[in-house]
């Protein structure tokens, strides 16, 4: 197993990384568990999945508790938390007790927003089960819930304990969530490693025949530079915005489409090429980039172009955006493949190029 330290000054934990080592993932739930009790944190289709298979993370010593969810972003809301929260109270749940976050982006986001309100803060640890989750959101203590107005704008800096990353849970994922976590993996290869965009591009094929080594690979190398990044600025008051690159018009995506029928790495996709079309126009990035970033992204199964929804729409959802200061908002363009930078836009210019 592998392990990379997240070096947070007050709060350090360190990601775990292997293919199904049940034994050292027991010991490491063991370790932060205070109680006889674990709240495991799902939705209804993990459980279903590996409930049986992770019966050799308990004992007669260790018993675990099920707390399900719905399936899907629509249930990422805070009706979800106070009915956790609620049947936390009802199972015994105390200021000594572990919850488990099992399953992708939003079981983590709800399961650490929930550890952080319970009580005022108990523990979580973090057990990815989707490529997305694993490389990216599992990591950095982002929690929240989306509102009506919009995505995660409720939630709390709230670090786990640890975060177990077990790659085999992606073989039962189906070849649409392993492209949306793709997204995110693309994300890292332009905002901070240009090999991580090489690599993509001569070996995605074993990424979705789910060659073990590719996987630990890219998992590897995206959660060293997010492990980096979080150390540094945890709270995204500098380069952790670089993390956002591609979502202020993803989310923007998300929000008008009502979280329907597109998955979070989709709109980030689009929201990619729209940032990359939007700095070669501002002159900080090389036409030669922008095709290779289209036709990567292209190879990947992900879509390049974004909705036709009209200027003013987009214009509203942006205002929504939590990094939007009146009418600007803190834009993440890219310099060159492997290499991004911030900058403060109006609005008018980051949708100049909405008709292309």
């Amino acid at each position: 197993m592998k392990a990379l330290d997240v070096k947070i000054p007050k709060a350090p934990y360190t990601i775990h990384i292997d293919n199904w080592n049940l034994d050292l993932a027991k010991d490491i739930i063991q370790k932060h568990c205070q109680e006889e009790k674990l709240y495991i944190i799902t939705n209804t289709t993990v459980k279903k999945l590996y409930q049986k298979k992770l019966r050799p993370l308990f004992s007669p010593n260790l018993k675990a508790i099920w707390i399900t969810i719905p399936d899907g972003e629509r249930y990422k809301r805070l009706s979800s938390c106070e009915k956790i929260h609620e049947e936390l109270i009802l199972k015994k749940a105390n200021r000594s007790s572990l919850i488990l976050a099992l399953g992708g982006g939003v079981v983590g986001d709800i399961a650490g927003f929930v550890a952080a309100t319970y009580m005022r803060g108990i523990a979580y640890i973090q057990m990815p089960t989707t490529l997305l989750a694993q490389v990216d959101s599992s990591v950095g203590g982002k929690t929240g819930v989306d509102l009506k107005a919009g995505k995660n704008l409720v939630g709390a800096f709230y670090q786990p304990k640890a975060v177990i990353v077990l790659t085999r849970f992606l073989k039962t994922l189906p070849k649409k969530e392993i492209i949306n976590g793709l997204a995110e993996v693309i994300k890292y290869a332009l905002i901070a490693d240009n090999h991580i965009f090489y690599y993509l591009d001569t070996h995605y094929e074993n990424i979705f025949k789910h060659d073990t080594q590719t996987l630990d690979k890219i998992i590897h190398l995206c959660l060293s530079i997010k492990a980096n990044i979080v150390a540094k600025d945890e709270k995204e008051n500098d380069q952790r915005a670089l993390l956002n690159f591609g979502h202020s018009i993803g989310h923007a995506i998300e929000l008008l489409k009502n979280y329907k029928n597109i998955k979070h790495g989709e709109a980030v996709a689009m929201g990619m090429v729209y940032a990359s079309e939007l700095s070669s126009s501002l002159g900080f990035l090389a036409k030669n980039d922008l095709l290779a970033i289209k036709l990567l992204i292209t190879k990947m199964g992900l879509v390049t172009a974004w909705p036709s929804f009209t200027k003013t729409a987009y214009k509203i959802a942006l205002l929504k955006d939590k990094k939007a200061q009146d009418e600007n908002i803190r834009f993440i363009c890219l310099t060159k493949i492997g290499k991004a930078h911030i900058e403060d836009l109006s609005l008018n210019t980051i949708l100049q190029c909405l008709k292309r």
